[in-house]
């Protein structure tokens, strides 16, 4: 067995040797871009579930959400939020909390000043000014005029969704271009009615966000008429993404009447993507191998074709099937691996670089490539099996011909 596989590897090493330099080169080219296309294309459906992940931790609800009891009695608001938040704070690997109040007001905005309105309902949170950015990153995406400050209760700040002409999703259900040093009239629900100055203007390309209003938790307080102690929601931040389950514990350990909730929890949508995102990727790399095969075949076919006579004289002088088999199988791997190699060169020191310095602009945010191992393995094994049934088939139907009509081409 192990001579056979020697003369094979040597029959296959000839053929390439004195096969065309120009045909074996584009083969390998096409291969590297079939190998390219599996990987980039997973890479970018990758991409976007990231980032969306990347916005709901960094800049919507942090890593863990705590809520206010549902049972056994329903309750507004959590309560004894500082000893609370303090308790969670001496957990190790815990990096911040914050308390949020939420509220939803209808906006009211005169953009030229003739009392013609543009109304809308939008969510309002009350945040702290100097503890919030230690959790969420809405102070980073300011794209116009300024972050809250200190206690300033006529101050607001507008996502870009709500002001209107930044580029919003919805600009038709926008404020049509509220801009800051402006006014906007806020009625909450609870019939308090405040007039505010427009402080700033955020924009993080993602919707939940950018339809969000905020002003100081001092200001959402004294709307809601709450004392210090309580908060509609605390955040948890933590330094690892993934450890969830054990902080969600020791919280409902420290609070058992609370609910609490994981990041994901408030991700249904990355959910059915992911997996719409999975049968694209699955499909596209079905056709991705598929074309790869039949490229490998053709030229294993067509080489195999154009060496009947030189197959028919190996034979003839007690070369193996097999061994004429193996060698075709041997070059199709070959062209495989080469194309492989190319490939991987091309994905991580041209594309994947592009892309970190020049990301794709989503509604959602900045996509890069996030390219997985198993994916790339998979893609790695794909094309190895595709070129070996590619170059298996071609070479069994030549090597399997009768002596004497390949000799003299019958």
């Amino acid at each position: 067995m192990k001579k056979d596989l020697k003369v094979a590897f040597f029959l296959g090493y000839k053929s390439i040797v004195n096969g065309h330099k120009g045909t074996i080169v584009l083969m390998i080219f096409i291969l590297s871009l079939a190998f390219v296309n599996l990987v980039f294309v997973a890479s970018i459906l990758n991409g976007i579930t990231t980032t969306i992940n990347n916005q709901i931790v960094n800049n919507y609800v942090a890593n863990i959400v705590i809520s206010p009891q549902e049972e056994p009695r329903r309750k507004d608001y959590i309560v004894h939020t500082k000893e609370l938040r303090q308790q969670i704070e001496n957990l190790p690997g815990v990096t911040a909390t914050v308390a949020h109040y939420k509220m939803i007001a209808t906006f009211a905005y005169d953009k030229n000043k003739d009392g013609q309105f543009k109304y809308g309902s939008w969510e309002v949170i009350g945040v702290d000014p100097e503890e919030e950015p230690s959790v969420t990153g809405i102070l980073n995406n300011i794209i116009a005029g300024n972050y809250l400050e200190g206690l300033g209760s006529g101050d607001i700040v507008l996502g870009s969704d709500i002001a209107g002409g930044y580029g919003a999703v919805e600009e038709f259900k926008s404020l049509g271009g509220a801009r800051v040093g402006e006014k906007v009239r806020l009625n909450f629900g609870n019939g308090a009615t405040r007039e505010y100055t427009v402080r700033g203007i955020s924009k993080v390309r993602f919707i939940l966000i950018d339809q969000t209003a905020y002003i100081t938790a001092k200001e959402a307080k004294s709307i809601l008429q709450l004392s210090d102690n309580r908060a509609s929601q605390i955040l948890v931040k933590i330094d690892k993404t993934g450890n969830e389950d054990w902080y969600i514990e020791k919280i409902k350990e420290i609070a058992p009447n609370l609910k609490v909730r994981k990041w994901t929890e408030y991700t249904s949508i990355v959910g059915d993507l992911t997996k719409s995102f999975d049968l694209i990727a699955a499909m596209i790399s079905i056709i991705g191998l598929a074309v790869a095969a039949i490229t490998i075949f053709i030229l294993i076919y067509v080489n195999a074709i154009n060496k009947r006579r030189q197959i028919g004289i190996l034979k003839a002088i007690g070369i193996k099937e097999n061994i004429v088999i193996i060698s075709y199988i041997l070059q199709a791997l070959f062209y495989a691996i080469s194309g492989i190699v190319l490939g991987l060169i091309i994905m991580f020191y041209f594309v994947e670089p592009y892309f970190i310095h020049h990301p794709l602009t989503f509604p959602i945010g900045d996509i890069t490539l996030t390219i997985k191992e198993f994916q790339v393995t998979q893609g790695v094994f794909g094309l190895l099996v595709a070129a070996f049934i590619a170059g298996l088939i071609p070479a069994w139907r030549a090597a399997r011909e009768n002596i004497l009509k390949a000799i003299w081409g019958a």
